[in-house]
């Protein structure tokens, strides 16, 4: 009797690796899930406090589902999200706020040639001018195509998007939508990068033509960007640095004439801590109408430069530039757990001149006339805005948990109350704490 169960056991195992080695190839599939929570109390977020306010308190939610599918030379990724406040008016989830955050396909054809088509995260470099913006709980995704070549030390990428809105005439300045987003009526950029990530010197060349809405006359102008990101690092030492510039023609129909510079130097001085020194300088102009000299971040991770209290990322970038020298220190004692700490000195890319259009004796507010009075001849004011201090902890007990949490300090100074309309005298602060979770709960793989 033992026998024949043998027999028959040995039949089925070979019926059923037959059938499977039978069956065609469907692919590999693969879901993941991410539930990130975001508590937050500040005196003067993004935006002074004029010190009337008391602390403000909230909590943001991002729910997302992500699809994934490879097969041979194609794959493809759906990535559905659900953003909003904790009882943001209801307690009826009647705002339908789920929305596609990826949603593309991608063709593999043969000696590191690709096309992605679709929704989808443009991420390049330090994120400077392109990133993912995954601080914000909506995250930032392009339609476009990118076409693209690789091999074990260079990379080139091809990109083209378009806007099919008639009336987008978003500020290329200042200006968001009302999600949050610039927008472009269309965007063409081309990307190189040298080095294998193991390498210790890479280098990055990138070109990006963009088009707004004219606001008069209708039609569409264009800006130039265009610059080097590098970056090096061996043994203990390690620094990076940027130069761009942009050219071409604003929304209100101005000639653009900006740059960025920026570099870091540090040192690991063991496994556990890395500090570094740095200089992020964004040209401004002088207040006259004229040529803009302000420089555009385009769609940069803003929150990861220039403090993260954002008062002048998000495309806030001062009339007269802004110039952030900043130091940073790392500490991360085991693979658990981190923490970061930057301290920012903030100034005006250039001297402050007639940025208050209004005579000095049409001024009402008696402490401003104090303050402008202060400083020599007309309308000339210091280049200091302010300092700021960041603290950022994170914790990951367990795979796929990580808790975070930072408080961050403005210490404004009177010029920067001067065109921001808030007390230099009041202390601006934000402090955060996180949950993030993001398990992959399925994953498949086809004998191929």
């Amino acid at each position: 009797m033992r026998k024949v169960l043998t027999l028959w056991a040995t039949i089925f195992a070979m019926a059923a690796v037959a059938q499977d080695s039978a069956a065609p190839d469907y692919g590999d599939f693969t879901i993941d899930a991410e539930i990130n929570s975001l508590g937050e109390f500040h005196t003067g977020l993004g935006t002074l406090d004029d010190g009337s306010e008391a602390y403000k308190l909230g909590v943001c939610d991002r729910v997302r589902l992500s699809f994934g599918w490879e097969r041979k030379n194609i794959s493809m990724k759906i990535a559905a999200q659900h953003t909003g406040s904790w009882h943001n008016g209801s307690h009826e989830n009647t705002a339908g706020k789920i929305a596609l955050h990826e949603a593309w396909a991608k063709m593999t054809f043969g000696k590191g040639f690709f096309a992605q088509v679709g929704r989808q995260a443009l991420s390049y470099d330090d994120e400077r001018l392109f990133g993912e913006h995954d601080w914000e709980p909506s995250a930032r995704a392009h339609d476009g195509l990118r076409l693209g070549w690789a091999n074990e030390r260079h990379q080139l990428h091809a990109i083209a998007s378009f806007n099919q809105t008639a009336d987008v005439v978003d500020d290329i300045h200042y200006g968001t939508s009302a999600s949050g987003g610039r927008l472009y009526k269309n965007m063409q950029t081309l990307w190189y990068r040298f080095g294998a990530d193991e390498e210790p010197f890479r280098l990055s060349l990138l070109l990006s033509n963009q088009g707004v809405g004219a606001a008069k006359g209708g039609g569409v102008n264009y800006m130039q960007t265009f610059g080097t990101y590098m970056d090096y690092a061996k043994r203990k030492f390690f620094f990076d640095a940027s130069l761009y510039y942009q050219i071409g023609t604003d929304r209100m129909g101005e000639d653009i004439r900006a740059f960025l510079m920026s570099g870091n130097l540090g040192l690991q001085f063991s496994p556990k801590w890395r500090a570094s020194i740095g200089d992020d300088y964004l040209s401004g102009g002088d207040g006259m109408p004229g040529t803009n000299r302000t420089f555009n971040l385009l769609y940069g991770s803003y929150h990861e430069f220039l403090g993260s209290m954002d008062y002048f990322g998000y495309g806030a970038i001062p009339l007269y530039g802004i110039n952030d020298l900043n130091a940073k220190a790392n500490f991360k004692p085991n693979p658990k757990f981190g923490m970061t700490m930057a301290m920012h000195w903030l100034c005006s890319g250039r001297p402050i001149n007639n940025y208050l259009k209004d005579p000095i004796e049409e001024i009402k507010d008696p402490e401003k006339i104090a303050i402008m009075r202060r400083y020599n001849g007309k309308y000339r004011f210091a280049q200091n805005l302010g300092t700021e201090i960041d603290l950022e902890a994170s914790y990951s007990p367990w795979q796929y948990v990580t808790f975070r949490a930072g408080y961050s300090m403005l210490i404004a100074s009177e010029t920067i109350q001067l065109f921001k309309g808030a007390d230099a005298g009041t202390v601006h602060n934000w402090g955060w704490v996180s949950f993030d979770l993001n398990p992959t709960v399925f994953s498949t793989r086809h004998r191929r």
